[in-house]
């Protein structure tokens, strides 16, 4: 069992991806290493990438190299990595991350520090993020990468608070949500949105998506696939255009979904899809 990270869909990216001996494959999001093991059980030669050093730390496998993907092309090309013949990115956060509490993933820790980087080491945190956000700002991330409905109504209360205190922790911001928030039904749902929107504006995941599917594309070689597991919407679109963009041809018409039986015992898969498309 991988304490880390639990791999979704493994045997239909190992399939997609058509690993086999001797061939070179990147996993630019290695995470806890459960995809990028069972290619190296195979046979495959791996370039691991992430933005996580503590995931790196815990992996020991393959050829490791610290970075975002986004930067996919210069760290294949200086790791002797290019025209290669499988890239995976698998777009979600790791068990690990959500499980830390100092990470502040989760709005299960209201103790904890409002971070949501996925290097610590880089950027700001979200707390000092926000601070500098006017609630028109705040308005349109909230919009665009949670969808959230009540985007408004949140923005104009972390402005309101804000004034009184910083918002620092967690809890600061699960409290004020919950202020905006009449239903209480509908809190752990609107919660999860606003965490997403914090944590994709703070790491810039959707910039670095676009252009590290692009950077993929040069990487790899005639007949190489592309693998994408993406776990909401937003990714998802950027995903299927991307592709089309390239050129490339999907292999599945339709995203590949987890299995009844993987959901019941990963329940963080439940929103995954797969796409996984060739280099012709």
């Amino acid at each position: 069992m991988n304490t880390f990270h639990t791999p979704v869909m493994l045997g239909e990216v190992i399939e997609g991806l058509d690993v086999r001996e001797g061939k070179k494959y990147i996993d630019a999001t290695v995470g806890g290493g459960g995809h990028a093991q069972e290619i190296i059980k195979r046979g495959g030669i791996l370039l691991g990438i992430d933005q996580d050093r503590e995931a790196l730390e815990f992996v020991k496998e393959g050829k490791l190299v610290w970075g975002n993907f986004r930067d996919i092309e210069r760290i294949a090309k200086e790791n002797d990595f290019d025209n290669v013949d499988g890239i995976l990115f698998d777009l979600g956060v790791s068990s690990h991350q959500i499980d830390t509490p100092e990470r502040g993933f989760s709005f299960r820790y209201p103790e904890a520090a409002l971070d949501l980087r996925m290097d610590q080491e880089e950027g700001i945190p979200a707390g000092e993020y926000i601070k500098k956000l006017s609630e028109e700002e705040l308005y349109e991330i909230f919009t665009k990468f949670g969808e959230e409905k009540l985007a408004r109504a949140i923005a104009g209360a972390i402005v309101r608070s804000r004034r009184e205190r910083p918002l620092t922790t967690v809890g600061d911001v699960v409290e004020t949500v919950s202020l905006a928030v009449r239903d209480v039904r509908d809190r752990t749902s609107t919660l999860a949105r606003v965490f997403q929107a914090l944590r994709i504006a703070v790491n810039d995941e959707l910039g670095a998506l676009k252009v590290g599917l692009r950077g993929a594309g040069e990487v790899l070689g005639s007949g190489g696939r592309l693998a994408v597991l993406s776990y909401h919407s937003l990714e998802d679109r950027i995903v299927k255009r991307e592709i089309m963009k390239l050129g490339f041809k999907p292999i599945n018409k339709r995203p590949i979904t987890p299995s009844e039986n993987e959901i019941r015992e990963n329940h963080r898969s439940r929103s995954a899809k797969l796409r996984v498309a060739l280099k012709l």
